[in-house]
């Protein structure tokens, strides 16, 4: 590996990825723009005020040439990117290439036993599918897991509200490691983490480092076995998606 552990770069990814050593990262998790056709900028005041940047994808000729270079890499890509482009517009079809290209990286520098987690939303979510099938292989899905988040809850009018974003979460092959266990920590949707620890054999059970041991902070029966800890005052906020915990199981 011809990088450090923890390091942190600053840039355009696809720049520092391709100086990335093949097989040398473990888990990818990407928060990456949606494509929502609008524009950003951090708040006045805050420590990051002045940054901005604008979700929108213009096709131009570098996309034109990097389209066509993955028609010889990867022709199913090519053939998908082509299809969202007849059903959604020449913006899909920017955004599509610029993701497809840094996905490549990704998958080159994943380890054979790693895993990726991909942020999206319902904008994008469908064509991104096709698009890590087409690069991690179909085989290699895992899960589209639904991301809840709260708002509004005024009576329904005229149509359903859309409260969710999407994660698809892929192996890099069938060497998936298997001495590991991510558990995506849902504090009140989806998937309980009291149902994930009866399922599993875990080692350690009453590590105060296991979320299924009611003492950890992240398990939500640790409010009801510590009502009167001083740990509940340094209580970690509620995790979401990006939070993720390697459990060793036997």
């Amino acid at each position: 590996m011809n990088w450090k552990d923890k390091t942190i770069f600053i840039g355009d990814n696809l720049h520092i990825m391709r100086g990335l050593n093949s097989d040398s990262v473990d888990l990818i998790y990407l928060d990456p723009p949606f494509n929502s056709n609008g524009n950003y900028a951090a708040p006045i005041g805050s420590q990051a005020a002045g940054a901005a940047f604008k979700d929108t994808w213009p096709l131009n000729d570098i996309d034109i040439a990097e389209h066509g270079e993955l028609a010889e890499q990867v022709p199913p890509l090519y053939t998908v990117i082509q299809a969202a482009r007849a059903a959604h517009g020449k913006g899909m079809q920017s955004y599509l290439i610029m993701m497809s290209t840094r996905l490549l990286e990704m998958e080159r520098i994943l380890k054979d036993t790693g895993s990726i987690y991909l942020h999206c939303d319902p904008t994008a979510s469908h064509y991104l599918k096709l698009v890590m099938d087409g690069i991690f292989g179909k085989g290699n899905f895992r899960a589209e897991i639904a991301w809840h988040y709260s708002g509004g809850n005024a009576r329904l009018s005229k149509s359903f509200s859309s409260r969710h974003d999407v994660i698809l979460f892929y192996g890099k092959s069938d060497k998936q490691n298997r001495s590991s266990i991510d558990i995506a920590l849902l504090w009140s949707e989806g998937l309980s983490i009291k149902s994930s620890c009866e399922s599993l054999n875990l080692q350690n059970p009453d590590s105060d480092n296991n979320p299924c041991n009611p003492r950890h902070p992240f398990n939500p029966r640790f409010r009801q076995y510590n009502k009167k800890s001083l740990m509940l005052k340094n209580r970690p906020k509620k995790p979401n998606f990006s939070q993720v915990l390697q459990l060793p199981v036997s």
